[in-house]
């Protein structure tokens, strides 16, 4: 049933003038340099000093336990002139089938607070919906009021809180899901 994996820069869905692709190995300077115009988030979730290279490792490499890089799907977000504003992580049936957990979703600081993040959630459900996903499910930092409002307004609920450690900080993750649908 699932689809054939789009290959790296094949176009996966669009917002506005913003295209979102498949990134790779090969796209890991433009990556790194997406990481280092968005410090503050990588510190928020690791901890001091923050390393731009995190980025990478969550788009390319960073799995749960029993899931492989198959079931993983980092994406780029390009903007018109295609450049790297922003970068999403899904990772397929986890934790359990049908339910799909978002790693990533972050935009460069002058990319935020005017509607794409929500518009790029509305895409983004509708790609998963095309791969017979259910539910989706996240994890968001206490320490990340603004993320905690805005995944609120997009209909998750919480089920759970876990202590996690990252890089060098410990951090209380609220752990938030919803049924997929388009809005």
């Amino acid at each position: 049933m699932w689809r054939k994996m789009a290959p790296r820069g094949e176009v996966l869905f669009e917002v506005g003038e913003h295209r979102i692709r498949r990134v790779s190995e090969e796209d890991a300077p433009i990556i790194r340099a997406l990481g280092e115009r968005c410090l503050e988030h990588i510190e928020l979730h690791y901890g001091s000093p923050p390393d731009p290279g995190q980025m990478i490792r969550e788009l390319l490499t960073d799995l749960p336990p029993g899931k492989t890089l198959g079931d993983k799907f980092g994406m780029g977000v390009f903007d018109g002139a295609d450049r790297l504003v922003g970068a999403i992580d899904v990772i397929r049936d986890y934790p359990e089938p049908r339910e799909w957990y978002l790693g990533l979703l972050v935009l460069e600081p002058n990319q935020r607070n005017q509607g794409l993040g929500a518009k790029l959630m509305d895409a983004l459900t509708w790609w998963l919906l095309q791969r017979d996903a259910a539910w989706l499910r996240l994890a968001v930092s206490e320490h990340n009021a603004a993320g905690q409002r805005f995944w609120r307004r997009r209909g998750f609920q919480p089920v759970k809180q876990v202590l996690a450690e990252f890089g060098n900080k410990k951090s209380v993750f609220h752990v938030m899901r919803r049924a997929l649908e388009v809005r």
